[in-house]
């Protein structure tokens, strides 16, 4: 009797873990990391070690801008060069914060997902600190103390928004934002994170000849425990 009781105890514990750590499987993003020492671009899954390439999916980011923001001193314009499965960022500062977006994707029709007819856009950002400034991204993930961070649109803080947050290890967690955009997250291993946030704007509009009904901005904030 001992050991069964055990066993379900162990069983739902397992089971209550999985509910409270996974979060559902999330679309493509773009994420910044730094590889050697040297920054770039990935285009795909961060969880599930995706990187799309050059020749598929990774030229869908026809249209990348990138800046290095250093403390005191106006916004770096930085270069972009296409690798096979990444963009390498040419000459950025080794400590400047970087931020990243293509807001040139095609319009796509996600009808099948519930979601309708959407103008994609997607935006990235590195930090380097504990705590930021905001950053000029529409949608911008800002570390504003150690293990918290607030979600931005426009310039406003955007609350009671999901946030997805990525461990090194495939373990990833789903947040929700307070009223003032904040989130107090967890990095309990060393290495690498990506915080994942996606909001639909309800933006009737026309892209290169294309009418869509929504504007999907999708941002990400890379960190980093050492």
């Amino acid at each position: 009797m001992l050991c069964v009781r055990k066993c379900i105890f162990l069983k739902s514990t397992v089971v209550l873990i999985g509910l409270f750590f996974l979060a559902p499987a999330q679309a493509h993003y773009l994420w910044l990391e730094k590889v050697d020492g040297q920054p770039r671009i990935y285009f795909g899954e961060y969880q599930d070690g995706l990187h799309e390439k050059s020749g598929g999916r990774l030229d869908a980011i026809a249209q990348p801008q990138v800046q290095a923001l250093l403390p005191g001193k106006k916004p770096t314009d930085i270069a972009v060069e296409r690798k096979n499965d990444h963009l390498a960022l040419i000459k950025a500062p080794e400590k400047a914060r970087l931020v990243a977006q293509d807001l040139g994707l095609k319009v796509k029709d996600l009808s099948k997902n519930k979601i309708g007819i959407v103008k994609p856009m997607y935006y990235a950002r590195l930090a380097v600190g504990d705590a930021e400034d905001m950053s000029s991204l529409t949608l911008d993930i800002q570390p504003v103390s150690a293990g918290r961070l607030r979600l931005n649109f426009k310039g406003q803080p955007l609350g009671e928004a999901k946030l997805v947050f990525y461990a090194p290890n495939q373990w990833m967690r789903e947040y929700k934002t307070d009223q003032n955009g904040e989130v107090t997250i967890a990095m309990p291993w060393q290495g690498l994170y990506v915080a994942e946030v996606v909001h639909l704007e309800s933006a009737p509009d026309v892209y290169q000849g294309d009418t869509y009904d929504s504007v999907r901005h999708v941002g990400t904030l890379t960190v980093m425990r050492p």
